[in-house]
């Protein structure tokens, strides 16, 4: 009689931490690559929210649908660049004959699937610190326009704060925590 052996899975909490830390390495390498590329997808949205923030009371709201329309559409941009830094260049020629074929959306999603359901504590646990982590830089941004402002006579009014934080939300964590994500999700989507 053929008994399997029981093999038990990793700790879901060190297996996490250790693959967050290869996250933010492999963020960082692709970010310190290709800097030009994510600074040019990151300005268009971050001048757009700040220009919001500071004359959205004056815009009508054609000029502001419009404005959030061109936001989405260089977000959209933003991921396409995320994805393409990500990947190695074999990858990226995979990834790119794949993409027209709907099979290949297919098994995409079957492997996502399968990879979800066999490591969803750890795929928890990464999300938690990914949450945490962006939350806590936010708090930074926030805490740093805020120590400007004491010495910036222009910073001191609140909506000038906050056309600032977000300014610098999208300039600089939009763009890392989209990259980051794609990192995250490259595991389930090995590409052979």
């Amino acid at each position: 009689m053929l008994m399997a052996a029981a093999m038990n899975p990793p700790p879901p909490l060190p297996t996490a931490l250790r693959h967050t830390g290869e996250f933010w390495t492999q963020t960082g390498i692709a970010i310190a690559h290709h800097p030009l590329a994510v600074l040019i997808c990151a300005v268009v949205p971050a001048a757009a929210r700040g220009y919001i923030l500071l004359r959205g009371r004056h815009l009508e709201r054609g000029q502001l649908a419009l404005l959030e329309f061109v936001v989405t559409i260089w977000r959209v941009l933003l991921c396409g660049v995320a994805v393409w830094i990500a990947c190695s260049g074999r990858e990226w020629q995979i990834l790119s004959a794949q993409v027209g074929a709907m099979a290949a959306w297919q098994v995409a999603i079957n492997r996502f699937a399968a990879y979800a359901a066999h490591h969803l504590r750890i795929i928890l646990w990464q999300l938690l610190f990914y949450a945490v982590a962006f939350l806590l830089a936010g708090k930074i941004v926030a805490w740093l326009v805020q120590a400007i402002a004491k010495s910036n006579g222009w910073l001191r009014e609140s909506h000038h704060r906050m056309a600032a934080i977000s300014v610098l939300r999208n300039l600089i964590l939009v763009p890392v925590a989209v990259v980051y994500a794609v990192e995250m999700a490259r595991p389930v989507f090995r590409l052979s």
